[in-house]
């Protein structure tokens, strides 16, 4: 009887070091928002995608400003706003961050293309991305709103 037990009581034992680690794992933090701003004259179009394969993994952040779809009436152009995208990374072995870092500066328009920024990088002990989406948008009336999204990814998917 001893021998009938010992191969299914060597799996589970197996199975319970094995399950606790593909816990570990975390989904990507992907998310993507539409803030609104200046009273609702403006959204501000915030979006940051993180993704991972087998051994690597990769984070893109994306900003925008654009007229609010469901704004009533004549809305004016922005006075001034600055869109940026910010994507860093970092491991163990290197764990000084490194980061793309894009931005523009708009007067008197919106936004023609989205301010993009992103990176990919080998999975490795320690691995952590960091994605955001920020704009800073000076309002028709003369004050200023600071929309803004970020996501930090530890263990990049490990």
């Amino acid at each position: 009887m001893f021998k009938t037990y010992r191969i299914p009581a060597l799996a589970a034992g197996m199975l319970s070091l094995v399950l606790p680690l593909t816990a570990l794992a975390s989904d990507p933090p992907s998310i993507s928002e539409n803030q609104s701003a200046c009273a609702g004259k403006y959204s501000a179009k915030l979006k940051l995608v993180f993704d991972h394969t087998g051994t690597a993994a990769s984070a893109h952040a994306e900003a925008s400003l654009v007229r609010n779809p469901f704004a009533q009436g004549s809305v004016p152009y922005p006075n001034y706003f600055v869109a940026q995208s910010v994507v860093m990374s970092r491991n163990s072995a290197n764990p000084n961050w490194i980061s793309d870092v894009q931005d523009t500066e708009i007067t008197g328009a919106y936004s023609t293309a989205p301010v993009t920024a992103g990176t990919t990088v080998f999975k490795a002990a320690g691995c952590e991305l960091v994605a955001a989406a920020t704009v800073n948008v000076q309002c028709p009336n003369g004050t200023w709103e600071y929309k803004n999204l970020e996501r930090r990814w530890p263990g990049c998917g490990q």
